[in-house]
């Protein structure tokens, strides 16, 4: 009996070092693929069997792994899916670092590990705010999937119209915001109907195929130059480089795929194409059967990148689409819109070259086109027009130092512009109102350093434009300091002059001045940034920004004068009418970190007033709001589950125009922009569950917006009683609460 125990014995013994031999132990950590940060709460899955969850150091452990390749599955909600071959040696240990993209980014196999401080701008710019992907998901909405809704719960942007993409940004609106696109200036790229206010619009751009939007407001670096307010900078990821992966998105308002995969047999590149189309007609008809109003829209996105050799990088980014107004004639006036159609696209080719480890060139070509027609039901042209640019750039980057910097660039472009607008007239006649067709060459030129001044850094630089439109030569500096008094307390301050050229319809113009000057704003910022916590930190900042020579159609609204209704002039034109300023300060509180709580609570204030001085009006400008607050929260509790809320409050805009209030109604009146529109104030939450597969995972995403029902109002066209000079129809209602369903299926 003894010798059978031991005999037995031996063979488990035997047994066990054998499974040993064929077994191995996976440890490892999971990462932010931004920083490097642990974490926590993430499902790690091999294919066909073991599974375990990452601790608050974001290490996991899996024990008896047979010996082979096998495909590791990593998945926690809000980061892309990460599915990886590992090879698993006979005994010992396999240790792995395996970073993860949040939003819908790529895998890559190595971490790219940011400044120390998560807050550190991207350029010198006093007041700057980042959205990366993972925020951009969260903030754009299932109802109108926009990553410029998302801009609009930014610090410091003020937005008090649900169904338009536009935003302002220190009493500007976005017509003097510089909008940027893989490097070069953009048009504000949306879907829209040009010369309906009432059609609405959404970006005409995927927010899944976005690295981050950048917003640089006050004093920045004029690398792009042409606008005196904010800058948005629009940056496409590439392709995964690791595999080809596809994803489809599904929201209140569209359908989106996105498909991705490496280029060239060595994977020197990559490849990326995002295809959406719009089911917003049905929605709207939903919400309200008794609307005629059918808006849809499609686009698409692609972006190429191969790197020639380790020193020459090329790429192709190109967005474009179509959106379309399409609308039932019963209930529409000889000179309404029954079809409208808007088209833009724009292509940029990019030749990146590393002439040494210092000093870097960058070329790029680009072009872009946008054609509109608006008819009537009876198929007369009410309005049509095509613009165009082409634009060669040149920008090089060298570093002499690891605080000393210099940087240049120029530009030379070609724009045109041919419009032709017409007007219903009593009868059978339809006048035109706006017809010409103009071209103009535009060259301009910066450089830039960025200098060590003891422990600050200052930066300094300076921009030569030309205008051909209006034969203007201006140059515009800039200046900004960056001072840490410590490691936790930073002071920032910066000014300069921005200047804006008037455009082909302010010059060429049926009501066109051609001598126009350039609007100027004088910008000057301080603030002051704190850290605090872990991945916190608090900002104070204060503007003061001087406008000069803005530009104004004269008595193009009407007013009560002399006791009597004054129509609108049909013969005025375009002037240098305006000077005036805006001021304000602007609070911050935000945290950023892979785990737990991220988010921001703002306000500001600020007030924005213009004098014409051709006629002596004083009046508060079209986009003053004195009180604005935005917050954001987002959290995850697992792997499975998050949960995010966003907050935007408003003391709202003037009422555009002439208007007062009397006992409850409203009339037409002597002074500009003294109505306000009742205060904003909108509650939007939203809950994402991830359910996960070997190869594919959904995420389920449920919102509701305007949680607590409040009956917003914007303003809009008004019918006006010519005789007691009463206002009817001067607000529009908009959202109510709308719960909404999303999902998105990634394999």
């Amino acid at each position: 009996m003894r010798i059978i125990l031991l005999v037995f014995v031996l063979a488990m013994s035997v047994a066990r070092a054998s499974a040993q031999d064929v077994t191995a132990t996976v440890r490892g950590v999971i990462v932010d693929a931004r920083d490097g940060s642990p974490l926590r709460d993430v499902s790690v899955r091999l294919q066909g069997g073991k599974t375990t969850v990452t601790g608050d150091d974001g290490r996991f452990e899996l024990t008896e792994v047979p010996a082979g390749t096998r495909e590791l599955y990593v998945s926690v909600v809000d980061y892309m899916l990460v599915k990886r071959n590992i090879v698993v040696p006979r005994g010992g240990e396999l240790e792995l670092t395996i970073p993860v993209a949040p939003g819908t980014g790529t895998y890559a196999e190595s971490v790219t590990v940011r400044s120390g401080n998560e807050f550190a701008p991207a350029t010198p710019a006093v007041s700057e705010q980042t959205l990366p992907n993972s925020e951009l998901q969260q903030l754009r909405g299932l109802i109108t999937n926009d990553p410029f809704r998302a801009v609009q719960v930014l610090p410091g942007v003020a937005a008090g119209d649900d169904l338009r993409s536009e935003f302002t940004v220190r009493g500007y609106a976005v017509d003097h915001m510089n909008f940027t696109f893989e490097g070069v200036p953009a048009p504000f790229l949306v879907h829209t109907v040009q010369g309906i206010h009432d059609s609405g619009s959404i970006a005409m751009v995927n927010g899944d195929i976005l690295d981050d939007i950048v917003l640089s407001t006050g004093s920045y670096p004029q690398h792009f130059g042409g606008r005196t307010g904010a800058e948005l900078d629009f940056h496409m990821r590439d392709g995964s480089r690791d595999r080809v992966q596809s994803h489809v998105g599904v929201s209140f308002t569209d359908a989106a795929a996105v498909v991705e995969g490496p280029l060239g047999r060595g994977r020197k590149g990559s490849w990326l194409m995002s295809v959406r189309k719009s089911y917003l007609d049905r929605l709207i008809r939903r919400l309200d059967p008794s609307n005629d109003f059918a808006f849809g829209f499609s686009d698409v996105q692609t972006k190429l990148v191969y790197d020639l050799t380790s020193r020459h990088q090329v790429q192709f980014a190109l967005t474009a689409g179509k959106s379309r107004l399409d609308r039932q004639p019963d209930d529409l006036d000889a000179d309404d819109v029954k079809d409208g159609i808007n088209a833009t696209a724009i292509g940029v080719l990019t030749w990146r070259y590393l002439a040494s480890p210092k000093l870097i060139v960058t070329q790029r070509v680009s072009t872009t086109t946008n054609t509109f027609n608006n008819s009537t039901k009876t198929g007369s042209r009410l309005g049509e027009g095509r613009a165009a640019e082409a634009l060669y750039r040149a920008d090089w980057s060298y570093a002499a130092g690891s605080r000393l910097a210099l940087n240049g660039g120029a530009q030379v472009g070609r724009s045109s512009m041919s419009r032709r607008g017409k007007q219903y007239r009593p009868g059978t006649q339809l006048d035109i109102v706006e017809d010409f067709s103009a071209a103009a060459v535009s060259e301009s030129a910066f450089v830039e350093a960025r200098l060590p001044a003891g422990s600050a850094t200052v930066t300094a630089g300076v921009r030569l434009d030309h205008w051909a439109l209006t034969h203007d030569t201006q140059a515009s500096p800039w200046l900004q300091v960056s001072w840490p008094v410590t490691r936790a307390l930073t002071l920032r301050a910066g000014g300069g002059i921005y200047r804006q050229e008037a455009g082909f319809v302010e010059t060429r113009g049926t009501r066109g001045t051609p001598d126009l000057a350039p609007e100027h704003a004088g910008q000057f910022d301080a603030a002051i940034e704190g850290r605090f916590g872990a991945g916190m930190k608090w900002q104070v900042s204060g503007y003061n920004r001087q406008d000069g020579d803005l530009i104004r159609l004269p008595n193009a609204e009407y007013k009560v004068a002399g006791g009597r209704l004054v129509a609108p002039s049909a013969t005025a034109r375009y002037q240098n009418a305006l000077n005036g300023y805006s001021r304000g300060v602007e609070f911050l509180v935000q945290r950023r970190a892979s785990n737990g709580l991220s988010g921001w609570l703002s306000y500001s204030f600020s007030h924005t007033k213009y004098h014409d001085r051709l006629n002596g009006e004083r009046f508060w400008g079209d986009w003053d709001q004195r009180h604005t607050v935005n917050a954001y929260a987002s959290y995850r509790f697992s792997p499975k589950y998050s949960a995010s809320t966003r907050f935007r409050y408003g003391s709202n805009f003037p009422t555009t125009g002439y208007w007062d209030t009397r006992n409850g109604q409203y009339f037409v009146g002597t002074e500009r922009n003294m109505l306000p529109v009742p205060p904003y104030s909108r509650l939007d939450m939203r809950v994402n569950r991830a359910f996960t597969w070997e190869q594919k995972r959904l995420t389920l995403y449920v919102e509701v917006i305007n949680v607590y029902n409040r009956e917003n109002v914007r303003y809009a066209s008004a019918g006006i009683n010519g005789r007691t000079f009463e206002a009817f129809g001067l607000f529009d209602t908009m959202f109510p609460r709308i719960p909404s369903v999303g999902f998105l299926l990634e394999f």
